[in-house]
């Protein structure tokens, strides 16, 4: 429809020239006539061509002008779509915020929690190599107790053995030795000490009774009164 109204625009503008060129050959030649045939048909033909074509134009126009708006109703609706969007993504994005500063206080709380836990281990570390050491010390002293024990007891059953032997050597009939010896022994078996029945077995090789000096408990596993017994 465009195309018949720029035709009908040439039609009556040609017209309107060709009247223009008609009243300049008047002024020169007073007897020059119109043309009826050209003039009417090119003025009237492309003034109806004009108004069709341009009323047609305004409905295209029309038309466009409601797709338009349609197309731009379609957009706002699309435009208050992206922004609720927006607004949506604007909260999830503080939630996040939230979300991650909380996460790095647990980070920094977990981290302190594991620098006390570290420090814990080092401190268990040295406590245990205490431990050991003092263990270790633990086990000298006891060797040495140990060492110490078998010593007295074989200072004690030398000493136990030289009284035996000066009671077997003097006189069953003299009281005043007798006296003597006994009161050796006496003396002797109030520090009788053995560490273990194999050394008191060596003197009493029938082990002791309860009320004996040399009587230990420990030495008396069944408690039955007598130590180191066959």
């Amino acid at each position: 429809m465009a195309v018949i109204a720029t035709i009908g625009s040439l039609l009556f503008f040609f017209s309107l020239l060709y009247l223009f060129i008609h009243f300049l050959r008047k002024l020169k030649n007073r007897n020059k006539q119109l043309s009826k045939k050209t003039f009417y048909p090119a003025f009237i033909g492309g003034l109806l061509l004009f108004i069709i074509g341009t009323s047609s134009v305004d409905n295209e126009t029309q038309e466009q002008l409601a797709e338009a708006q349609e197309a731009n109703k379609a957009l706002l609706a699309e435009n208050q779509e992206l922004k609720d969007t927006i607004k949506e993504y604007e909260a999830n994005i503080k939630d996040l915020a939230g979300t991650n500063e909380k996460l790095n206080n647990d980070f920094q709380e977990l981290a302190s929690k594991a620098e006390a836990a570290e420090k814990a281990e080092l401190e268990k570390e040295n406590l245990t190599q205490k431990i050991a050491e003092l263990e270790e010390k633990n086990k000298s002293l006891e060797d040495k107790i140990t060492s110490l024990n078998g010593q007295l007891a074989s200072k004690t059953t030398t000493t136990a053995s030289t009284a035996s032997s000066q009671s077997k050597k003097a006189p069953k009939n003299s009281s005043s030795s007798g006296s003597s010896n006994q009161k050796t022994t006496t003396t002797a078996n109030t520090t009788e000490y053995f560490a273990n029945c194999t050394e008191l077995r060596k003197v009493y090789p029938n082990g002791v009774a309860s009320d004996h000096p040399a009587y230990q408990p420990k030495m008396d596993r069944d408690k039955d009164n007598w130590a180191c017994e066959r």
